[in-house]
C-alpha cells in the first residue's frame, strides 16, 4: 500500500520530533517494512530524519506560506505526485485535503476549535475554512481525530462524516525521566531557591487565563501562609509574560517565569513541581497536562467536557474563576491522600497516550478505508 504523507513544520521548528504525521508514520514504516511510504515535504528538510529504507522523501515546492499557496500545492502539485508514485492513499496535514485527485485521502484533525467561538485562527483562516471545510470532509475517505470530543463535535456539525470518523488518541512526547531526591532538591534550588511550587503551563490555549490564575494564587497565599511559589512555564508561542501589569502584582517575587525552555529543562521543572495547573480556554490537544501526569505530578485543569474526555478521574477540575482555582490549589496542597490518588490515577491514564498506540489506531483506520 504506497502511502503518501504530507510532513509539514513551521519555519522556526525544523525539529520533526513533535510533528504528528512524522512521528506516527516513522513508527508505521518500521512496523511494515514491506510497505512503501512517501514523505512529502513542502520545505527543505534534513535527510537524517529519514531513518527507514521503505521511506522515500520528496521535496515538493513551493513552500506553503499562505492559504493561496496551500490551495495550489494541494490541488495541483499533490495530484501529479500521487500519480507518479502510484499512491493508494494520501494523508494531509491538518484541516485540508486535495479536491482534484481520485486517490483516497485521510485527514488528521488535532484542532477543531475553528468550529467554536474560542480559537487561534485568524479571520482569513476562518473565512477559508467556512468556505471549503465542508468540501474537504466530504472528499476525505477517512477522518482521524485525537479524542472522542473532537469526533462528536465534527459529527454534530457535519453529520455526513459520522461513518468516516476514527478516534486515534494522541501521542504525548516522552519527556519522563526518573529523578532522585537529591536531583529534585537541586532543581528546586535553581528554580525557586529550594521552595515547593505550583507549575502553570502557559501556552497559546491557556495564556488568556494567566491573570485569573495569578489572582487565584494571591487568594491561596492569603489563606495559606506558606513559602509555596508559582512557576509560569511559557511555551515557544509565548515570548513573554502575558500579564502586562505584572510588575504591580503583589506576589511577583514569588512567581518565576521561565520562557521557551528546552525539552530537558521542561522535563526537570515538571518533575520537581508539587502540582501542575493547565487551564486552556481553547479546546485543542496540547501536551502539557499529559506531561504532568506522566511525571507523577497531580493536575488541576479546566472544568469542561473536552478536558474530561482527556483526563477523566486523573485531574482536579475547576471553572476559571479566582476563588474556584484557589480552592483547588488549597485542596491539592492540604489533602495528601487526594494528591497521592491523583498521582496514581495519572500514572495509569498516561500510559495510553503514546505515539505507538496512536500509530496503531491510525493504521487500523487507514487499512479499513482502503479495503
Amino acid at each position: 500500500m504506497p502511502t503518501a504523507v504530507h510532513i509539514s513544520f513551521s519555519e522556526n521548528k525544523g525539529d520533526l520530533f513533535q510533528n504528528f504525521n512524522y512521528r506516527c508514520f516513522t513508527i508505521l514504516a518500521a512496523r511494515h517494512p514491506g510497505h512503501h511510504f512517501i514523505f512529502v515535504f513542502d520545505k527543505p528538510f534534513d535527510q537524517s530524519v529519514i531513518i527507514h529504507d521503505n521511506i522515500t522523501a520528496v521535496l515538493l515546492p513551493p513552500q506553503i506560506k499562505n492559504r493561496l499557496l496551500s490551495w495550489y500545492w494541494y490541488n495541483y502539485k499533490i495530484p501529479r505526485l500521487l500519480i507518479r508514485y502510484n499512491a493508494d492513499i494520501f494523508i494531509s496535514d491538518g484541516n485540508i485535503c486535495s479536491l482534484r485527485t481520485a486517490v483516497k485521502q485521510c485527514m488528521i484533525l488535532p484542532d477543531l476549535s475553528f468550529l467554536q467561538k474560542e480559537n487561534l485562527f485568524s479571520k482569513g483562516e476562518l473565512k477559508y475554512l467556512n468556505k471549503y471545510f465542508r468540501r474537504f470532509v466530504a472528499k476525505a475517505e477517512c477522518i482521524a481525530v485525537t479524542n472522542q470530543y473532537a469526533g462528536d463535535l465534527l459529527a454534530e456539525n457535519f453529520p455526513q462524516t459520522k461513518s468516516k470518523i476514527h478516534p486515534i488518541g494522541y501521542g504525548s512526547n516522552e519527556l519522563v525521566k526518573k529523578f532522585n531526591d537529591e536531583e529534585i532538591r537541586l532543581i528546586k534550588e535553581k528554580a525557586t531557591e529550594g521552595k515547593e511550587y505550583f507549575l502553570c503551563y502557559i501556552t497559546a490555549a491557556s495564556a488568556p487565563n494567566t491573570t485569573v490564575l495569578l489572582k487565584a494564587f494571591s487568594a491561596f497565599k492569603k489563606r495559606q501562609l506558606s513559602n509555596m511559589q508559582l512557576v509560569l512555564l511559557l511555551s515557544d508561542s509565548q515570548k513573554e509574560n502575558p500579564v502586562k501589569d505584572f510588575d504591580n502584582y503583589k506576589y511577583r517575587h514569588e512567581v518565576k517565569v521561565i520562557a521557551s525552555p528546552t525539552t530537558e529543562s521542561a522535563a526537570e521543572i515538571t518533575a520537581a513541581a508539587y502540582a501542575a495547573v493547565y487551564l486552556p480556554s481553547i479546546k485543542i490537544m496540547e501536551d502539557p497536562g499529559l506531561q504532568a501526569l506522566k511525571n507523577n505530578i497531580p493536575l488541576i485543569t479546566a472544568d469542561n467536557e473536552f478536558c474530561k474526555t482527556i483526563y477523566h478521574d486523573a485531574a482536579l477540575y475547576t471553572i476559571t474563576a479566582e476563588q474556584n482555582i484557589a480552592a483547588q490549589l488549597m485542596l491539592v496542597y492540604k489533602d495528601e491522600n487526594l494528591r497521592n490518588d491523583l498521582i496514581n490515577q495519572g500514572r495509569q491514564l498516561s500510559t495510553a497516550f503514546s505515539w505507538h498506540n496512536t500509530a496503531s489506531k491510525l493504521w487500523k483506520a487507514l487499512t479499513a478505508s482502503t479495503q
